[in-house]
């Protein structure tokens, strides 16, 4: 099926010199100008495009492939502002409209805003949207414990950073549970702590309980088998060394090295661990 503003494979019809027709079951007749054909292109031979209407309403396709396609979230800078809105760098020579009423905050030339793309209904001109709420949080949130989504950060708060879950839903991964540094517009796999009354979701990026420490055993036990059987981190070790070393806080791996040792792997000491050798 093709469809505006997405990245789909059509069929030449007809090769040009101005370039080529395209035929879309839907769209009708695509146009590809003369300056993006491959060489030797011939009729019947299909290509991959991406489809909006150009100024005069014509179904124009490029074979340059934008930052994002409609349906999307995304992180996109500001070219320009004028009085017909804000207009964003997606990747391609045609930038992407932001109408004012659809901003907010008010944009300005030069800064990044997370954005939704969108095809208006009236106009079928692909279009940006800031204001997030009328895209997420309108679903009702059925997730337990540890079911793992994929995230994108929305934003920076006081509580944590605020995130988009699975495209629909609003979630918040406090700063207490954050051990890397995280940035708006970035895209993680998480998982779920715990659905709110207000259906908002609790976040983190690791398994809680026994599924989450199983990985960082192997992680440590493998560090060992790397080291000769002795780890330089123990028991009184910082935060900051352990984190670097595997990425995760101190009261994970505290939890982890402890039931190394209650399965008689390891010898913990203050700044060091053993590997235990098997008679």
């Amino acid at each position: 099926m093709s469809e505006l503003g997405q990245w789909q494979t059509l069929f030449v019809e007809e090769v040009a010199g101005e370039g080529a027709y395209l035929r879309s079951t839907e769209l009708g007749e695509v146009f590809l100008p003369a300056s993006e054909l491959p060489d030797d292109l011939q009729q019947g031979d299909s290509l991959g495009v991406f489809v909006y209407l150009d100024s005069m309403g014509h179904a124009t396709a490029t074979r340059k492939k934008p930052l994002a396609q409609v349906g999307d979230f995304a992180f996109l800078q500001v070219k320009q502002v004028n009085k017909t809105g804000a207009f964003l760098d997606w990747g391609l020579d045609k930038d992407l409209l932001v109408p004012f009423n659809e901003q907010k905050p008010r944009m300005r030339e030069g800064n990044s805003y997370l954005v939704k793309l969108y095809l208006d209904n009236a106009s079928k001109r692909i279009c940006a949207s800031s204001n997030l709420n009328k895209f997420v949080g309108h679903a009702k949130p059925r997730y337990q414990l540890n079911d793992a989504v994929d995230i994108m950060v929305a934003a920076k708060t006081d509580l944590g950073y605020k995130v988009i879950v699975d495209d629909s839903h609003w979630g918040l991964i406090f700063h207490n549970r954050v051990h890397r540094p995280l940035y708006v517009g970035q895209q993680l796999n998480a998982f779920v702590l715990q659905c709110r009354e207000d259906d908002k979701l609790d976040i983190v990026l690791e398994k809680q309980g026994i599924a989450k420490l199983d990985p960082l055993k192997e992680q440590i036990l493998q560090a060992l088998k790397d080291g000769g059987g002795v780890l330089p981190l123990g028991d009184k070790s910082a935060p900051e060394a352990i984190k670097r070393q595997f990425g995760t806080s101190k009261a994970n791996f505290k939890k982890a090295i402890g039931g190394l040792f209650k399965d008689q792997l390891i010898d913990i000491e203050a700044t060091r661990i053993t590997l235990k050798t098997r008679p």
